[in-house]
């Protein structure tokens, strides 16, 4: 009834503004689907039962997708948006707090049984991201150095802890590409 999560081997350096676009694609493409079926439930092309389920079941998927849990749609977008101000451990680090926080707020959206079954996968999958965490700003610098990716931008930084997404650094005479 809830889909399922993409994995995709992506790069951590996408820009932001594109990983944005990407992440509401999917809840942008429910609400066109949405305002498709509602046309025809106007043009009588579908009966009220129909649209009532629809509806109901398009409302509810759209709202649990847009939860700020990892790795719903409104997790990814939470942390792509603290991405933008940000450094990048600290945006992923409260991005799962936040997650963790949110976690009952599924109990909204389904029977008891469903939400703790979806429950148990959140969780698990949380569980993978604090595991990846430590992770995340080597892998971040490693892709910039093995890609070679350029920026319009260079800042000075006293902490690798700092670096943030979509900015080419320089840290003490060393430079993180």
């Amino acid at each position: 009834m809830f889909g399922g999560v993409t994995t995709l081997d992506e790069d951590l350096n996408l820009n932001i503004y594109k990983e944005i676009l990407l992440v509401i694609m999917g809840p942008l493409f429910q609400i066109l689907f949405f305002a498709f079926l509602t046309i025809l439930y106007k043009n009588n092309f579908i009966s009220d039962l129909t649209y009532d389920k629809i509806y109901d079941i398009n409302i509810l998927l759209l709202s649990f997708n847009l939860l700020p849990i990892l790795p719903l749609d409104g997790g990814k977008l939470l942390n792509n948006l603290l991405d933008l101000i940000l450094p990048y451990n600290l945006s992923h680090l409260i991005t799962i707090i936040i997650s963790f926080i949110s976690l009952p707020l599924i109990f909204i959206f389904c029977n008891k049984l469903l939400a703790f079954l979806l429950l148990l996968f959140l969780v698990f999958n949380l569980y993978e991201e604090i595991k990846l965490h430590r992770y995340r700003l080597e892998t971040l610098i490693s892709e910039r150095i093995v890609k070679k990716y350029k920026f319009n931008k260079t800042i000075v930084i006293s902490n690798i802890k700092e670096i943030m997404r979509n900015k080419n650094y320089v840290l003490k005479n060393k430079t993180f590409v």
